[in-house]
């Protein structure tokens, strides 16, 4: 059975998807104003990881992730829905229409996104094509009598949805008691939200405008996830996944014009991964402290590194982000591709081997961590005792070509969710007589070390041999 930690109930629970072997998907995306950082692909990641193990489980997944290209406002992680639009403060920034900045970045997000093996999404709504599924989300919430209209836009009043505040823990009382937002005059309460902003005050020289009810404005950012994720996945959503500060004020508004317009559950499982930090503060491009994808690449790092690193980690544990992790990443990756090579030009018996056992062992350990919210450590820990049992085999001579072929398909089918496995055999390096001979010598200088128990020694000159080129194989 897969159990979820779902962030609404602060508990693992069984999961039971809408409609069964059908799973619907919901991922807040990018706002696509400047270059996501890793620290922004971490969630992805885990949304990745999430699809990738439920399509490995023999479900058919729908997955949606938006793109925000209007309508976040630069102090709307506040519920002050005040500030300047991210879209037009990076126009003038760079000197470029709004249209040429959501253009440039959403092709640079696409880039990394496919850098990084992610699985394509479904589909990859903007918000500035779906203006009218917003509208009419308004209206249905103005019919219900859950919006108001002031002079600068219209916001929804979060005393009139009792459960605000259920996912994060900023209910109404909360925040009164401990938030600071912007006073605007006109709302009935500074923790109101804008569903719908017009062009007036501040607001006037916003260029991103649409004819509405309401005279012409531009959508609330959180107004946009409520009306994509209800036209491409219905009005109930088994997962919608996000990054931790993305629960409030963003996620706790979709749920209450969500749950208001539709009269119905808004979503069964919420998923937040943790945040990244460096050196203990929040990576983040407002402390500069960040990376992008291009940036670790360009340092040298692969790409395998930066994916495994992220996945490798708990989604729900805190990762202090290094780049010694990077080389740490890329280490295990070439211990996993090594074992691949090994298995690959493994000399076969025709005895019965025993490999299905040990792959349907493993088979079992694997699936039970990752059944376990996710649990990576516990599966991987799987995959290395795995290794450890067939190589055993290999180093005895006791594999047979249905073994080999069981140990490369089970491996294969796990790189469906992992995708740093590498199954070209790689032909073997020939060396010139001057490098033979010295391969041969330091190859009998490590024997006479590992006859002393000198392993330090022995490792040291195993590392120089890896360097060259060649890989040893410690047999009986």
């Amino acid at each position: 059975m897969f159990q979820i930690y779902n962030s609404m109930t602060k508990k693992k629970e069984v999961f039971k998807p809408v409609e069964e072997g059908k799973v619907r998907i919901y991922t807040c995306g990018p706002t696509v104003y400047s270059s996501a950082h890793v620290g922004n692909f971490s969630a992805f990641l885990m949304a990745d990881l999430l699809v990738r193990y439920l399509k490995y489980k023999g479900n058919e997944v729908k997955w949606i992730m938006n793109i925000t290209d209007v309508g976040h406002l630069t102090d709307d992680n506040e519920l002050s829905d005040s500030g300047e639009d991210k879209m037009e403060a990076a126009s003038k920034r760079e000197n470029k229409t709004v249209w040429e900045i959501a253009r440039h970045y959403e092709e640079l997000f696409m880039k990394d996104l496919k850098t990084l093996k992610a699985l394509p999404a479904f589909k990859y709504p903007r918000a500035t094509e779906h203006i009218p599924e917003m509208i009419e989300m308004v209206k249905s919430l103005e019919e219900k009598g859950v919006v108001y209209e002031t002079s600068d836009g219209i916001y929804f009043d979060i005393s009139k949805f009792p459960k605000y505040g259920e996912l994060s823990g900023n209910t109404l009382d909360a925040l009164q008691a401990g938030a600071r937002v912007e006073v605007n005059e006109d709302k009935r309460s500074a923790f109101d939200f804008a569903v719908w902003k017009k062009l007036t005050g501040k607001n006037e020289g916003h260029i991103m405008k649409w004819e509405s009810p309401w005279g012409t404005g531009f959508p609330g950012w959180h107004l946009e996830c409520s009306a994509m994720s209800k036209k491409y996945l219905g009005e109930t959503l088994d997962f919608h996944t996000g990054g931790e500060d993305n629960r409030f004020p963003h996620h706790e508004s979709e749920i209450a014009q969500s749950e208001t317009a539709n009269g119905k559950k808004f979503v069964n499982y919420w998923m937040h991964k943790s945040r990244v930090v460096v050196n203990n503060e929040k990576m983040s491009k407002s402390l500069g402290n960040f990376f992008t994808v291009q940036d670790l690449i360009n340092k040298g790092y692969s790409a395998d590194s930066i994916r495994f690193t992220f996945l490798s980690a708990h989604y729900r544990s805190k990762l202090n982000f290094t780049e010694e992790q990077l080389i740490e990443s890329q280490k295990t990756i070439d211990k996993f591709n090594d074992f691949i090579q090994a298995v690959l030009k493994a000399e076969t018996s025709g005895s019965d081997d025993g490999i299905p056992a040990i792959v349907k062992s493993t088979k079992q350990q694997f699936e039970k961590g990752m059944d376990d919210d996710l649990n990576i450590s516990v599966a991987l820990a799987s995959l290395f005792g795995f290794i450890k049992a067939v190589k055993k085999k290999i180093d005895s001579g006791d594999i047979s070509e249905a073994g080999k072929l069981a140990v490369i398909d089970f491996l294969k089918d796990l790189n469906e969710i992992f995708m740093v496995f590498d199954f070209e055999e790689k032909k073997n390096k020939e060396f010139s007589p001057e490098e033979q001979k010295l391969i041969d010598d330091l190859t009998e200088q490590r024997n006479k070390f590992r006859t002393e128990k000198n392993w330090a020694e022995a490792d040291r000159i195993r590392d120089e041999l890896v360097k060259m080129g060649v890989n040893i194989a410690d047999k009986k």
